[in-house]
Parts: C-alpha cells; structure tokens; sequence
C-alpha cells in the first residue's frame, strides 16, 4: 500500500514539474503599471515554486511567485525580490502610478530574445 501511494504521490510531482516549465520559452514579456509617457522602467524574472503536501488520501497544492528584479531603466527599486502576494502587488501598483514606472515580466529560465523583447517593450513610449 505504502509503495502504491509514493508511486502516485511520483506522477503527480512529476506531472506538475513537467506540466509547469512548459511553453516558459515561448511566453512573450507582460507589461503592467503605467504603460505609456513612463518615466522609468523594471524587468522582472517570475518564478514560481509549487508544494504539494499528501495526507493520506487527499493533497494540496500551493503555487509562490516571486518577481526578482533583473534591471532597471532611469530607475532605482530598494528591494531586488518581491514575493507576488496582494500586498506587494498593490504596493508596486501603487509606486507605479506615483513615480510613473513601467513593469515588465520575463518568465523564470527566460532566452535572450525574451530579455530583448522586455528591453524593447521599456523603451516604448517612454518620456524623455
């Protein structure tokens, strides 16, 4: 019964592992904050790290982003990783409407095209 139940609690880890890393290098950067006359911009690496807990006969998932900072652009950030909860994501919107910043995200193991395409997306519409 014991090795019947680590051999599901297997695919199921691996079926999530497998299943989560698919399409990351074919995923465009996202922008978010202000998006036009932005003053600064922030590349941002997305992670995410997902636990899975078994009791007995049921399981739980909980999926954790992280954006860590990748660069800047006539912007300085005080912090370099920000876990993707609602408060960090209210408070970064919240400095984005202030200082006029434009976010964008990059998938976690992103390509260089990926980081070009980011970069290009910063330098759209950006003041002067």
């Amino acid at each position: 019964m014991k090795f019947l139940l680590a051999l599901v609690l297997l695919l199921i880890l691996a079926t999530v592992s497998f299943g989560e890393g698919k399409g990351a290098s074919n995923r465009k950067p996202v922008a978010w904050g202000i998006i036009s006359q932005n003053s600064g911009c922030v590349i941002f690496e997305e992670s995410h790290k997902t636990k899975v807990r078994f009791y007995g006969v049921a399981e739980t998932y909980s999926r954790i982003g992280k954006l860590k900072v990748i660069e800047t652009q006539k912007y300085t950030m005080d912090q370099t990783e920000y876990i993707e909860n609602q408060e960090n994501m209210d408070s970064l919107m919240q400095r984005a409407v202030k200082d006029h910043i434009k976010y964008v995200k990059i998938p976690e193991n992103y390509t260089d095209d990926q980081l070009d395409s980011a970069r290009d997306l910063c330098n759209s519409d950006q003041r002067k």
